[in-house]
């Protein structure tokens, strides 16, 4: 067997020495671009994937979020659920929130919202809202008549300006009167426009926690939800479980959990995109492999029948062509690598803009990298292999005759 790949190798290396190097030069850049289409997709998705997951972190779900469990609306004391959290080895910060639906209106426009109660000291480490205000400034401890609205409710988005309804380009220090889903209406100033451009941002509105508990008449300090951040990134399942040990009886969710409900189809639909993208790309690869290979085999069918006359055997031609297979396939993988770097190097200088503010930088993933180099050399060998298999059963005189 030894025997059988050292002449294998030796046929190979024979055989690159005397090919042509302009058709070398060829195959290996399509192999490199086959590599490539294998990959760059994938990390674009990747991409995608942690800037959306990053909002979701960001803004309404945090690391960690505890909701009310079976039919409550409400859970109930939540400062009781925000003590144990919040001595959970592993818990950051924590904050509870109360989400409402309502109404803005301003100069006779009316835009349905989601309005969110919060603690505005607190989300300092929640959130990034106290980041986002475009205009304005952020809510304080004593904002009870005051209103956060985000830019596309304003009119001042210029991602989501002609998308949605509007107020008809709000600003800081208007007055709009809001109607809450229990018909209570309040008159509120309007403090700061926040920008996320992102829907679950830009759409909503924020006011002082108080303010909800107020219009509703809630008491025991009520929330529709406790947002919580950990330490360590990764750890958020690890932090759900002890948050669950701790005695919270209500419904914990990592953002994982949460994001995937979400974004879940999207997702499916661009990796349906991708798989078929890398199918189709594998197959073009074997079947450039395969054609290569093949005239290359019918061009040498009478030097085989020779190499088999003085007693090379057919196992060392067969594996001379997986060398050959692998060799082209490894330049091609090495070319399609450097160009794939590059080309990350300068999508992370140079991010895809998407919305024309959200910034889409894709995500390297050393084992899809690994995944597509195997999937590539296996499908090589496989393909290689095949004709020369094929050739190698002939008898010698078929085969030096070419018959």
């Amino acid at each position: 067997m030894i025997n059988d790949i050292r002449v294998g190798a030796l046929i190979a290396s024979s055989s690159i020495k005397r090919g042509n190097k302009k058709t070398l030069m060829f195959i290996v850049f399509v192999l490199s671009l086959i590599f490539m289409n294998l990959v760059f997709l994938p990390s674009m998705i990747g991409g995608m994937m942690v800037l959306f997951t990053g909002y979701m972190q960001d803004y309404p779900f945090g690391d960690v979020v505890i909701e009310p469990s079976g039919d409550n609306t409400y859970i109930n004391n939540a400062d009781s659920v925000l003590q144990k959290v919040r001595a959970v080895e592993g818990v950051r910060a924590a904050t509870k929130r109360l989400d409402v639906g309502a109404s803005i209106e301003h100069k006779q426009n009316v835009v349905g919202v989601t309005v969110t109660g919060l603690l505005p000291t607190e989300e300092y480490e929640i959130s990034r809202y106290p980041y986002i205000i475009s205009e304005g400034d952020f809510l304080g401890d004593l904002s009870r008549d005051e209103i956060i609205i985000g830019a596309a409710i304003a009119g001042t988005s210029p991602v989501f300006g002609e998308i949605y309804d509007d107020l008809g380009e709000v600003r800081a220090g208007s007055l709009v009167e809001v109607t809450y889903s229990n018909g209570v209406k309040r008159t509120y100033k309007v403090k700061g426009i926040m920008e996320g451009t992102f829907e679950l941002v830009d759409l909503n509105a924020l006011v002082h926690y108080k303010e909800i508990e107020d219009v509703y008449g809630l008491e025991g300090s009520k929330a529709t939800s406790v947002v919580v951040r950990v330490d360590k990134q990764g750890t958020e399942e690890q932090v759900q479980d002890k948050i669950r040990e701790a005695g919270v009886n209500e419904q914990v969710f990592t953002w994982a959990d949460k994001s995937e409900t979400l974004i879940k189809q999207a997702m499916q639909s661009m990796g349906a995109i991708d798989a078929m993208s890398k199918f189709v790309s594998l197959i073009v690869g074997a079947a450039l492999i395969l054609i290569i290979i093949y005239i290359n085999v019918l061009h040498r069918k009478k030097e085989i029948g020779i190499l088999k006359a003085v007693g090379i055997t057919p196992r060392s031609i067969v594996l001379s062509y997986a060398f050959l297979s692998m060799f082209y396939v490894s330049l091609g993988i090495l070319a399609g690598l450097v160009l794939y770097l590059s080309l990350m190097l300068y999508f992370q200088a140079n991010p895809v803009i998407f919305y024309e503010t959200m910034e889409i930088r894709p995500v390297i993933d050393p084992m899809l990298l690994i995944q597509s180099m195997v999937t590539m050399l296996t499908l090589s060998v496989i393909a290689g292999t095949l004709p020369a298999w094929s050739v190698s059963k002939e008898s010698i005189l078929k085969a030096i005759w070419g018959r």
